[in-house]
């Protein structure tokens, strides 16, 4: 079953925001959203990837954003 955040579509975008290193004011702005929406998803975010706090959830993202990363993952079969 999907979570409630995967079903409004917000997810992915949040989280690749929070890889750029943005405050849930600018990521709500941006996507037109309440920042307590995405407060709500950061912190299912954390929860699902069992991390301790934001922080961690910004520095695994922005790695998962990273140009390395991407062609790395390209590459794998």
């Amino acid at each position: 079953m999907r979570s409630f955040w995967e079903q409004i579509g917000v997810l992915g975008p949040i989280y690749r925001l929070l890889g750029k290193d943005l405050n849930s004011d600018d990521i709500a702005a941006r996507l037109n959203i309440t920042p307590e929406k995405v407060e709500g998803c950061t912190a299912w975010l954390v929860h699902f990837l069992t991390l301790k706090n934001r922080r961690d959830l910004v520095l695994y993202a922005s790695r998962a954003n990273s140009p390395t990363f991407a062609r790395r993952s390209a590459t794998v079969t």
